[in-house]
């Protein structure tokens, strides 16, 4: 309980110094004591919905990445791997052709791909094995961004243009499903033991799996329709988090969301910062450092979920 604590404690340092540091640094450096009307305007409308939008985004990234881990029965099943988020893009970017400028439809669109996607996966699963399932996954991935390259679709979102509007979707409904995940986040460790066991305690399985798969795929589908695509974030958290603090998926949901939140919006505050003043985009950091980190998973043969 102590080590938890301590590193509940590190995290949340970490996390306010990375907010003063999103808030304050940029192109233009701000005072608190010396604020101009642009130091607001640039604080309140540029910053600020893109560092919420990092917390909540990075949160919701981190718990759908440890809920699929669960549900899967794979250390490695995260949203962008499994192809889920690769379909959420898709569909939010027809929905954009169909009806541009509505946010709504944009995320309606994002969670059917994403829904889409994972329904053929469930319905795989049973022939699969987990490698096999990652793999179908992986080809699901590649067909639909050749996809969207055949329609010419640039990415419409991003976290450098993320406005208060996108970010209060994002906010609020990730917001409410992250609460109902930590609610049934010890159902994590129910998955852990068999099928044949659960209902001779008399839980279902089915119900217990598929109420996680539809929380992790709210929280990565509508991530995915406001700030795009972040690989890697959802293997990253959850893998370190046991590391540090065990398996219980009861205190693992709630840590990896405040971990996830941190990294994200510190990696994003270091792409802006480290070559002002163009940036380099989380998604890219997440992607350079997250392919080493799922190699070395691999190599080392960890299967801990």
């Amino acid at each position: 309980m102590k080590r938890i604590g301590w590193a509940y404690l590190g995290v949340m340092i970490l996390l306010v110094c990375t907010v003063i540091i999103a808030m304050m640094c940029g192109p233009s450096v701000i005072s608190w004591q010396h604020m101009t009307m642009t130091d607001y305007n640039t604080i309140f409308n540029i910053r600020l919905p893109r560092l919420v939008a990092d917390l909540v985004g990075g949160a919701a990234l981190a718990i759908s990445g440890a809920l699929y881990q669960a549900t899967f029965r794979n250390p490695i099943a995260d949203a962008g791997i499994l192809g889920i988020s690769a379909g959420a893009e898709l569909f939010t970017v027809v929905a954009a052709l169909v009806i541009p400028g509505t946010l709504w439809f944009k995320v309606s669109g994002s969670l059917i791909g994403g829904t889409i996607v994972l329904v053929v996966l469930v319905t795989l699963q049973q022939f699969l094995s987990p490698t096999q399932l990652i793999l179908v996954g992986v080809a699901m991935d590649a067909a639909i961004t050749g996809v969207q390259k055949i329609l010419n679709a640039n990415q419409l979102n991003g976290l450098a243009t993320v406005t208060w509007t996108g970010t209060m979707v994002l906010a609020v409904v990730g917001v409410i499903t992250i609460i109902a995940a930590l609610f049934v986040a010890h159902w994590g460790n129910y998955l852990k033991v068999s099928d044949e066991f659960l209902g001779s305690v008399g839980l279902n399985p089915r119900l217990l799996r598929t109420s996680l798969l539809i929380i992790a795929t709210i929280l990565a589908t509508c991530t995915t329709a406001v700030i795009g695509i972040v690989a890697f974030l959802g293997i990253i958290v959850p893998q370190s988090c046991r590391v540090i603090i065990g398996r219980n998926y009861q205190d693992l949901i709630p840590f990896a969301g405040l971990c996830g939140a941190w990294l994200l919006s510190a990696t994003d505050t270091f792409g802006r910062l480290i070559v002002q003043p163009s940036e380099i985009s989380a998604q890219i950091i997440l992607a350079i450092v997250g392919g080493p980190f799922l190699i070395v998973m691999l190599v080392k043969g960890k299967r801990a979920i």
